[in-house]
């Protein structure tokens, strides 16, 4: 049980602590071009570490196809698409509302039995969520698309429950479900620019950073992930992801030395509250 909670704790620590590595590469890529970049180089690194082959029945290769559709395309695309139509607060906020639909589903398809601390977690968490982000401010397009990534994620912690269960490799399970994502991210190239300045990666900054979110944004983060949701369900796993706003300004103060204000320290303790009422579950 304890390596369910350090397998998920870890997961969400390396994707929030990325976002530096992140905002150095939108420096040389767009966005859509980090998305495709990086998720093809993850697939690949899990190729190299495991070449081999995941014969599955047609049900299941359809899951995963639907877990890649939703966890890879709609969160990340959608994501990077609200980020530029709406602030980095709203985005922030509304991201974190992940961990209730992925309750919401697990209830509506009876993986797991409510409780009420998890939705009083939930309020506390979002406060603690708004203060750290500085607020909220009303922007339909952006707001939409960012809830869309939301729903996409909830959606995905659900799908993967009942694959898991079937007890296959992880890391295979975790590839192929990253190649789907990059093949339901293909219609993107008639819509989005794709012409990646490549000589950007002969400078050790950008390379660098692509080959850690790759491997671990993109890779070794789902594989924990997915690890994490087998030992301790959907909804306990994603409550970790309200840690993503402390995480990251943690390591924004460490590496871009920036500085956390009065309302943001009473945001990072109800967001801990929140975490800890979430999880704790009578009975």
């Amino acid at each position: 049980m304890i390596k369910g909670h350090i397998f998920a704790l870890s997961s969400v620590f390396f994707w929030s602590a990325l976002y530096v590595c992140v905002k150095v590469l939108l420096e040389s890529f767009s966005p859509f071009e980090l998305l495709i970049l990086q998720f093809a180089l993850g697939y690949c690194l899990l190729l190299l570490y495991r070449p081999k082959y995941l014969r599955l029945p047609l049900q299941d290769e359809l899951r995963i196809a639907c877990a890649g559709l939703c966890g890879i395309s709609i969160y990340n695309l959608f994501l990077n698409l609200a980020m530029e139509q709406t602030t980095a607060s709203n985005v922030s906020i509304i991201i974190a509302t992940a961990p209730l639909f992925t309750g919401i589903f697990s209830f509506i398809l009876q993986i797991e039995k409510p409780y009420a601390n998890f939705f009083l977690g939930f309020v506390l968490c979002i406060a603690g969520v708004a203060l750290l982000s500085e607020g909220f401010s009303i922007n339909p397009v952006g707001d939409v698309l960012a809830l869309i990534s939301a729903v996409g994620w909830g959606a995905y912690s659900v799908l993967i429950v009942r694959i898991l269960a079937r007890r296959y490799d992880l890391v295979l399970v975790t590839r192929r479900m990253i190649f789907y994502g990059i093949v339901f991210l293909l219609p993107g190239f008639l819509v989005f620019d794709f012409s990646p300045n490549l000589a950007a990666l002969s400078d050790p900054k950008v390379s660098l950073n692509l080959t850690l979110v790759a491997l671990f944004a993109s890779g070794l983060c789902f594989v924990l992930w997915n690890r994490a949701t087998t030992l301790i369900g959907a909804i306990k796993t994603n409550i970790y992801v309200y840690l993503t706003p402390i995480i990251t300004i943690f390591v924004a103060m460490i590496l871009l030395g920036e500085r956390i204000g009065f309302s943001g320290v009473v945001g990072v303790v109800l967001t801990l509250l929140g975490v800890a009422l979430s999880e704790w579950r009578k009975g």
